[in-house]
């Protein structure tokens, strides 16, 4: 009795400096076992940077506290490689989570058989914020807006086919006129930034988000133009630029460009694979959604100057089912004006 008394005085000392104790039975499963954080992009990309953050702080809010590592798997097909990777091959035991290109969860229906994965089927956890993608000239391509750059090669840098560096600006071929060149290959942001400044390109895609952290003096010196932006509204931080949905000439073209502002939609999304028990997702997006409020998290967020704007595992799954409610003629002329398809 004096041992549980004594027992109960120190947790009572910790709790008073705001450390948690739990019970071995309260930890369960995740009690001394280690998460993987699957990144299917860049290491040096605003998908590696909101999940450093988010391993740094998620696994405090998991019982058993177990600690968050990431694996990369970026490179020009990171996203697609990533998919394939965590829907085929780690254990479904809630031991491995993941985030791969926003575009993701659409492509699969754009390029079927292009993946081994079904997005539909994964367990979502929750995402930090969703993220608007854009198209942008260098100060060297002689254009700053879709108007000027008609009628004349333009050399675009992108990560892979999957990605929205390839898609958006094979949309403005298809549907705006642009003669865009594509060159795929590059290896994230930090790959398609140097292209440029080495004069191999003359402009890309991926967030706005990646210039305003990453390269700002891209804006303050005037280097790089967006042209336009996915989204179902303009961003406050691009409030010049069009949006995809803007540029629509008919009701096809709107359809197709829903599907890129729902797949935008997805931004930072954390998954599971399919398989995971329903308790132990039920228990990532708790923990998830108490990070979302964690104020040192947020301070570290707000420090790194990324945005949070979270959604829940259910809106997602809301979102999945957008994806499915497209229909198939609306798919089959997206990937033709992508050149997935002829």
């Amino acid at each position: 009795m004096k041992y549980l008394t004594t027992l109960g005085l120190v947790a009572a000392g910790l709790m008073a400096f705001g450390i948690t104790v739990q019970p071995a039975s309260a930890q369960g499963f995740y009690a001394g076992k280690q998460i993987t954080l699957v990144v299917g992009a860049s290491n040096r990309g605003t998908y590696a940077a909101y999940s450093r953050l988010l391993a740094n702080h998620m696994g405090r809010h998991i019982p058993g506290n177990p600690k968050i590592v990431l694996q990369i798997k970026g490179g020009s097909s990171g996203g697609m490689v990533a998919a394939n990777f965590i829907h085929n091959a780690v254990p479904k035991d809630g031991t491995v989570m993941g985030i791969t290109q926003q575009s993701i969860p659409v492509s699969q229906f754009l390029r079927p058989g292009a993946g081994r994965y079904d997005a539909t089927k994964w367990g979502w956890i929750g995402n930090v914020s969703p993220i608007v993608n854009m198209v942008a000239l260098w100060h060297t391509a002689g254009a700053k807006s879709i108007g000027e750059a008609k009628g004349k090669e333009i050399k675009i840098g992108a990560t892979g086919k999957s990605s929205p560096t390839f898609i958006y600006p094979s949309l403005l071929n298809a549907y705006a006129g642009t003669k865009f060149k594509m060159i795929t290959g590059y290896n994230g942001i930090g790959g398609l930034n140097k292209a440029m400044e080495q004069k191999e390109t003359e402009g890309r895609g991926a967030s706005w988000l990646s210039v305003l952290t990453r390269s700002p003096q891209y804006i303050s010196e005037n280097k790089l133009f967006p042209i336009v932006q996915d989204g179902l509204k303009r961003d406050p931080a691009l409030p010049n630029t069009p949006t995809f949905l803007e540029i629509a000439k008919d009701d096809t073209q709107k359809g197709i460009f829903e599907v890129i502002a729902i797949g935008s939609t997805f931004g930072r999304s954390y998954f599971v694979p399919d398989g995971v028990p329903a308790e132990r997702l039920a228990l990532l997006r708790r923990a998830f959604q108490a990070t979302m409020k964690d104020k040192a998290f947020l301070a570290d967020m707000k420090k790194a100057k990324l945005p949070v704007n979270p959604m829940t595992g259910e809106e997602l799954e809301g979102l999945i089912k957008r994806v499915l409610a497209v229909p198939k003629p609306i798919y089959t002329a997206a990937a033709k004006a992508m050149g997935f398809a002829k």
